[in-house]
């Protein structure tokens, strides 16, 4: 029993994202502090070295809130905004989504009475176990607010990145990948493959690796976690149940209009066994439409599966 190994949580879960990164503890910054530089591309004076939490890590605030949403809110030394979100299932707009939490953030960084000078810059950093930008191939990637034909920036304030860890594949030994490659090897890898050589390659994710172990030794968090887990894969069921009906509903809706054409009005009561039918029965009847030539004969079919 002595001898049993913890296994380790995933950090693709928002609420372990957050135990890691947005802590008050001195290491969680420090790990935080070097991921955003890594994500971000900042070097020399650009880097950040100081933050503060907005929303520091708390397990008892959540309680039994499976809806809470574990992002990471922070500001830097140049008091700009970051906003930081671990999401693993595709269930809003997205773009619309950090478009919508940029702006929320932008304009909490002035009062009322100040004057718009005052406003800071603000970064939406979105991580994504999934795919949203279509138009391309890349796993990261950066928008702001440019000119259409000479690609100026208007201002410097709005940033948002995306990045689909779907997409990301890095086809190179730890000793070659490049800092962000290195956080996001092992925030898709950890608690799932043996991840030793590239935890050797950064102090950093030394760090993280001996808080990812305490994390996941701590009992309370652990069961927060499995409630997380049950409750999303309940609503992706849901969402898949769902889908499911509606393909079966928008189906049985165009098999009624087309044995009314063929075959004249139909009685309200085969109307609603075709409306109750499983899809594989829809399909067969899709498939035998042109050899059902009577109501009698589509009644034999439904009733037969």
């Amino acid at each position: 029993m002595g001898n049993h190994k913890q296994e380790l949580l995933s950090p693709l879960s928002d609420i372990v994202f957050k135990a890691l990164f947005g802590r008050e503890e001195k290491d969680s910054k420090i790990i935080l502090i070097d991921f955003l530089n890594s994500v971000l591309s900042l070097e020399g004076n650009e880097k950040i070295t100081e933050i503060i939490h907005l929303s520091p890590f708390n397990i008892k605030e959540y309680k039994e809130d499976k809806g809470s949403i574990f992002d990471i809110k922070v500001k830097n030394q140049r008091e700009e905004r970051i906003n930081i979100e671990m999401q693993i299932n595709n269930v809003d707009d997205f773009r619309k989504r950090s478009l919508y939490y940029w702006s929320k953030m932008y304009s909490e960084t002035i009062k009322e009475s100040e004057n718009y000078t005052n406003l800071k810059k603000s970064i939406v950093i979105n991580i994504m176990d999934f795919d949203i930008i279509k138009e391309t191939n890349r796993y990261h990637t950066e928008y702001k607010i440019l000119e259409k034909e000479e690609k100026f920036p208007l201002l410097d304030d709005l940033e948002i990145h995306y990045i689909e860890l779907q997409k990301f594949h890095p086809q190179k030994d730890p000793e070659e990948m490049e800092a962000i490659e290195l956080w996001l090897s092992f925030i898709k890898k950890a608690g799932k493959e043996e991840i030793e050589k590239l935890v050797e390659r950064k102090e950093e994710l030394s760090i993280a690796m001996e808080m990812l172990k305490k994390i996941s030794a701590d009992e309370e968090l652990r069961e927060k976690y499995a409630a997380r887990e049950k409750a999303r894969l309940d609503a992706i069921s849901s969402l898949k149940f769902a889908e499911m009906k509606g393909m079966e509903k928008g189906k049985a809706e165009i098999l009624i209009k087309q044995f009314t054409k063929k075959l004249g009005v139909l009685p309200v009561s085969l109307q609603e066994k075709i409306r109750d039918a499983a899809l594989p029965v829809l399909d067969l009847l899709a498939e035998n439409i042109f050899e059902l030539n009577s109501i009698e004969e589509v009644i034999e079919l439904i009733d037969k599966k």
